[in-house]
C-alpha cells in the first residue's frame, strides 16, 4: 500500500542500489524533470509533492535505481518523467482584447478565464488583437486574421510550470515564456512548415503563407525544426522554413525604424506617416491602434514604401512598425505615440491676404463657411504666434475687428466644432496696419489661400461652383495652395472643394464646404 510507506528495510530488500547523478540546477530535460534533492527529502514526501498518484512511487523509484528511499542524497537530481507528475488542464486569461477573438466559435471577453482544451481552435479577425496570460505566466499576444489549433495545454501545480503546443495556421504570434526556476516552461509553435521549440525566452512566429513561416528571437534561444534539420536561433536572430525544407541559418534581425520624423501632432488626414527607410528592405510590417478616446485597431499591413496615410478621426493613436528583409523575416519594432488633431479643417481664407497693408486699423476677415459656422482667430506680434496677443470667436464667415495698435501683426484662424473646440489652425498670415492710405494693399478680382501640406511637390487644386445656377464650374490648380483671378465672382453661394494630391498617390479632400461672395 503506497498510501503507507512501507519501513525502509523493505525497501532495501526490493530495490538494487545505484548512484544518483550530480547537477547543480533543476531544470526540465526531454520528457523528464530533473528535481535537485534538498536536505530532509525522501521518495515519498517527492512524490506526495509533485507526483500525480503515490502508485507512481515505484516507479520513480526504478527509473532513478533508489536502494533506499529515505536517504537521497542531497544536491543530487531525480529525474521524474512529466507523465508521472501532479497535472491538470492549463487555462488562459484574455488580459487584452481589440476587436474579435472565438474561442471554438464562442467569442472570447477581455477579463476572463478559459480552458485551454486539446482541439479547439483561437481565431482572430481583421484589425483584432488577442493576449493571453498563460497560467505559468506566460504571455501570448495574437495578431489579426490568427488561426490556430490547442494541441497540449498541461500544467503542474507543484513547481507552477506548463507544458504548451499550439499549431497556428495563419497570422502571427508574440510569445514571451517566463523562466521558472524550478522547472522550466516548454512551449512549443507548430507551424505548417517548422516547429519552434523553447524553454523561458521571448519570441514571435510569423505564418504568412502556408508554405513557410518565420521565427523571430528577441531572448534566449529556440530551437527551430524543419523537414529535414534543426537550427538553434539566438536572441537577436531568426531563421525562415519554408515546407519540405530544413530551417535556415540565423539571420541578423533587422533594427527597429526610425521614427523619429514622425510628428507628435496629426494635424492633416490622411495622416503623413513617415520614417526613415532602412537599406536592403523590401517592406514593413505596420500597425496603427487607436488608444484614446475608444481603444480599437485601426489596421495591420505590410506596407512597401516607408510612408502610410491614413485617414483618421481625431483621437490618440500609437504606431508600430518593423522592418522587413525580402526573405520575410521582420525586425524589432518601433512604437511612435501620436495624436490626431485633423478636424474640423480651417476655412479658406479670402480676406486679409498674406501681407496685406492696411491704411489703418480695421480689418475685414472673410472666410469660407456657411451661416451658422463658428471660427477662432488668433492675433500675435511674432510669426511663431508665441504668446499671443488676443484671440476670439467669430460666428459668421465675414466680420470686422479693429485692431488695438498699428504695425507688424501675425494670425491664423480655426474652425470650431460643435462642443465650440478648435480644429487645427491654419497657415499663419502677416498684416501691417496703419499702413497709410497710399501704402494700403487694395484687393482685386477673387483671392482664395489655404493651408499648405508638409509634402514635397503637392498640388492643390480649387473648385468653385455657384450653387442655383446652371453653370460651369471654376476649377484651379497650383502648387501653392493660393489662387486668383483677376476678375471678381458673381456675388451668391458657391460649393467649394480644396484637394491635394502628390505623385506618389497622396489624396485629400481638404474641404468641401460653401463660400459666400457678395
Amino acid at each position: 500500500n503506497f498510501g503507507h510507506p512501507p519501513p525502509p528495510a523493505m525497501h532495501a530488500k526490493r530495490l538494487i542500489a545505484l548512484p544518483l547523478s550530480l547537477a547543480g540546477t533543476s531544470h526540465a530535460d526531454g520528457n523528464d524533470w530533473q528535481y535537485t534533492i534538498k536536505p530532509g527529502d525522501t521518495l515519498w514526501s517527492i512524490a506526495r509533492a509533485h507526483l500525480g498518484s503515490l502508485a507512481h512511487a515505484p516507479a520513480l523509484q526504478k527509473l532513478n535505481a533508489i536502494r533506499n528511499p529515505y536517504a537521497l542524497k542531497p544536491d543530487t537530481t531525480l529525474r521524474i518523467p512529466l507523465q508521472l507528475m501532479r497535472q491538470h488542464g492549463a487555462s488562459a486569461t484574455v488580459t487584452d482584447l481589440v476587436g474579435e477573438a472565438t474561442l471554438d466559435g464562442q467569442a472570447l471577453d477581455a477579463g476572463r478565464r478559459y480552458p485551454l482544451e486539446a482541439g479547439k481552435i483561437i481565431r482572430t479577425g481583421p484589425n483584432s488583437a488577442l493576449k493571453l496570460l498563460m497560467e505559468e505566466g506566460s504571455l501570448v499576444s495574437i495578431g489579426p486574421n490568427a488561426r490556430f489549433v490547442i494541441k497540449e495545454a498541461t500544467h503542474f501545480p507543484s513547481t507552477g510550470a506548463s507544458t504548451t503546443w499550439l499549431s497556428i495556421e495563419s497570422g502571427s504570434m508574440d510569445n514571451s515564456v517566463v523562466k521558472n526556476p524550478l522547472m522550466q516552461n516548454r512551449h512549443t509553435i507548430q507551424t505548417p512548415s517548422a516547429i519552434t521549440a523553447v524553454r523561458g525566452t521571448g519570441f514571435r512566429v510569423n505564418v504568412a503563407d502556408s508554405d513557410s513561416s518565420a521565427t523571430e528571437v528577441v531572448e534566449g534561444q529556440v530551437e527551430v525544426s524543419g523537414h529535414s534539420g534543426s537550427q538553434a536561433v539566438a536572441a537577436g536572430f531568426g531563421s525562415v522554413t519554408r515546407r519540405g525544407e530544413a530551417p535556415s541559418g540565423s539571420i541578423k534581425l533587422p533594427a527597429a525604424p526610425d521614427l523619429s520624423p514622425l510628428p507628435a501632432v496629426q494635424a492633416f488626414s490622411p495622416a503623413i506617416l513617415q520614417w526613415v527607410p532602412a537599406e536592403g528592405m523590401a517592406a514593413y510590417q505596420v500597425n496603427l491602434m487607436r488608444t484614446q478616446p475608444s481603444r480599437r485597431m485601426v489596421d495591420d499591413k505590410l506596407l512597401k514604401a516607408a510612408q502610410w496615410h491614413p485617414a483618421l478621426e481625431n483621437g490618440q493613436y500609437q504606431l508600430t512598425v518593423r522592418s522587413q528583409l525580402p526573405n520575410g523575416l521582420q525586425g524589432y519594432p518601433a512604437k511612435q505615440d501620436f495624436v490626431v488633431h485633423a478636424h474640423p479643417t480651417p476655412p479658406l481664407v479670402m480676406s486679409p491676404a498674406d501681407g496685406s497693408r492696411l491704411a489703418g486699423r480695421q480689418v475685414s476677415f472673410r472666410f469660407s463657411g456657411d451661416t451658422g459656422t463658428r471660427y477662432r482667430v488668433a492675433l500675435s506680434r511674432r510669426p511663431d504666434m508665441q504668446p499671443l496677443a488676443a484671440s476670439w470667436d467669430i460666428s459668421q464667415p465675414d466680420t470686422t475687428r479693429q485692431l488695438e495698435d498699428g504695425g507688424q501683426w501675425y494670425w491664423q484662424v480655426a474652425r470650431l466644432d460643435k462642443q465650440g473646440k478648435p480644429g487645427p489652425y491654419s497657415q499663419t498670415y502677416s498684416l501691417q496696419a496703419d499702413a497709410g492710405l497710399w501704402r494700403a494693399t487694395y484687393q482685386r478680382g477673387m483671392q482664395l489661400s489655404g493651408r499648405p501640406y508638409p509634402l514635397a511637390n503637392a498640388r492643390y487644386q480649387l473648385t468653385l461652383q455657384l450653387l442655383g445656377r446652371d453653370s460651369q464650374a471654376f476649377v484651379y490648380s497650383n502648387d501653392k495652395p493660393a489662387w486668383q483671378d483677376s476678375e471678381r465672382l458673381y456675388s451668391g453661394r458657391y460649393r467649394v472643394s480644396y484637394k491635394v494630391s502628390t505623385p506618389d498617390g497622396y489624396q485629400a479632400t481638404e474641404l468641401e464646404d460653401i463660400l459666400l461672395v457678395d
